[in-house]
């Protein structure tokens, strides 16, 4: 199987090699941009050509082709000429073409050109393959020839993403299709489903199964080589008192991140691989229907409505995982609140609770799969859950240290068993031990029945803090 094409390391003086030899850019003039393949192509072996930038002040564009003589023999850069064509087309065993500029997909800026067994080049266009070349010498070895001239600035070396599409869904192929959270368990429940939007940035795609043809939007896909953020929008709106949860299903391992990788992040607290979770005001739905949907980062910045985008935070942690889960929840105070993996909810973003925001993310660094997990449209039980799990924390980190307490003294009489039995015993009644959180307090200092009685005809007021009781619940503490 052959090896990812890179550039080789002879090229025009004015070219600048970055990620791995796979992106050229010609730094300076319009000229001395010639590139070559660091390896021997094959015959019909497609070579994929992504164009990242471009400019309007000169004239001509890329040039394309193949050569029978090894890039080595330039030995340096300053030995190559200014030009492929004609300065080397002129000389036995070069072949190059200029190629236009719509030969690009719209979509990802792609393309592709290959060498038949005839000697024929040909060059895909939105239309169709055409033939760009003839008479190439196909019996010796063949090195790709790229000229990166005029307005074209800078091209990437790219993969074929047909095969790198199936290569993903093969990580995938034994995804569990039905939603299942080992993380928010108390929540799966309660979850509706939340696909995201057809229409996305050109680095998403939508993961398929064998089993399925049709693609499944609530699971996308993120190419990190297309030097374009994978922006994607939720189909729904994040109201008041709801939730969304999400989770990554994939990364790429860190030795092939290490390789690929070339933005790092500079803040401690900020994932290398990580999402941004953003809001807008403006309706999706109704963008998506008028085309005026934006699909890059930069569009979202020059667009005069509301958006907010923030990068996620996790103090001294430095990488995410496969199957870390992100809950995102909206306050009646405007406070949008995040979990990951069910730790407690953090304040995140401040923003108007009068108005209707519609979320999306953007995949950034290593991250490969994501999948919406699902739409909470009522956080009240998950809440109640969560300040339960926080209580039942704090009782067990203190019966703990009062554990240790007892077993540093020595207990001379009956008397210090007597007082140990009284520190588990309600604290109205005595008689039974202490098995009812309170909420939103938190404390554990009721049995049941006592805080029945507290809430129906009593004060409706924590015995130790004061607190208004909203709610009661009987645990059972091992």
């Amino acid at each position: 199987m052959n090896t990812p094409l890179q550039f080789h390391s002879i090229h025009g003086e004015h070219i600048k090699l970055s990620r791995n030899n796979t992106i050229a850019k010609r730094v300076d003039s319009f000229c001395k941009g010639i590139c070559f393949s660091n390896r021997t192509i094959q015959i019909r072996e497609r070579v994929y050509v992504r164009l990242l930038s471009k400019s309007i002040q000169w004239t001509g564009f890329l040039r394309l082709g193949v050569t029978t003589s090894d890039p080595s023999t330039h030995r340096v850069s300053t030995s190559l000429p200014r030009h492929a064509c004609p300065d080397l087309t002129c000389r036995p065993g070069y072949w190059a073409k200029c190629v236009p500029e719509n030969c690009f997909d719209l979509t990802n800026k792609l393309t592709y050109f290959y060498v038949d067994e005839n000697g024929e080049l040909f060059l895909n266009t939105p239309t169709g393959e055409i033939s760009l070349l003839t008479g190439i010498f196909v019996q010796e070895p063949l090195w790709a020839l790229l000229d990166i001239y005029g307005n074209c600035i800078s091209i990437e070396l790219a993969e074929d993403q047909q095969k790198r599409s199936v290569s993903v869904n093969d990580q995938l192929r034994n995804l569990n299709p039905i939603v299942t959270s080992p993380i928010f368990k108390d929540i799966c429940n309660d979850l509706t489903p939340l696909p995201f939007l057809p229409v996305h940035s050109s680095s998403i795609s939508f993961f398929s199964s064998s089993s399925n043809s049709l693609p499944n939007q609530s699971i996308v896909l993120f190419d990190n080589r297309t030097n374009c953020d994978g922006l994607v929008f939720f189909s729904e709106p994040l109201v008041i008192n709801s939730g969304l949860l999400v989770q990554i299903l994939s990364i790429i391992p860190s030795n092939e991140s290490q390789r690929r990788t070339t933005t790092t992040t500079t803040s401690s607290n900020l994932l290398p691989s990580h999402i941004q979770f953003g809001l807008t005001n403006c309706n999706t739905q109704s963008l998506l229907r008028s085309n005026d949907l934006p699909l890059d980062i930069e569009k979202i910045n020059n667009r005069s409505e509301f958006w907010i985008v923030q990068d996620f935070k996790f103090g001294t942690k430095t990488t995410i995982d496969r199957e870390d889960e992100f809950l995102f929840t909206f306050k009646q105070d405007g406070v949008i609140e995040y979990s990951h993996n069910n730790s407690k909810l953090k304040d995140f973003i401040h923003v108007d609770s009068t108005l209707t925001y519609y979320p999306f993310l953007i995949l950034k660094g290593d991250i490969v799969a994501v999948r919406s997990m699902g739409f909470i449209k009522n956080l009240d039980r998950y809440r109640s859950l969560q300040q339960i799990n926080n209580a039942i924390q704090t009782n067990h980190a203190c019966t703990a240290a009062n554990n240790n307490n007892n077993n540093n003294i020595t207990n001379n009489n009956g008397n210090n068993e007597s007082d140990s039995k009284l520190n588990q015993d309600c604290t109205v009644c005595f008689d039974h031990l202490r098995d009812t959180v309170l909420i939103p307090c938190g404390h554990i200092c009721l049995c049941y029945t006592c805080a029945t009685e507290l809430v129906e005809h009593g004060s409706k007021q924590c015995p130790i803090c004061r607190t208004s009781i909203q709610l009661i619940n009987k645990i059972y503490l091992a």
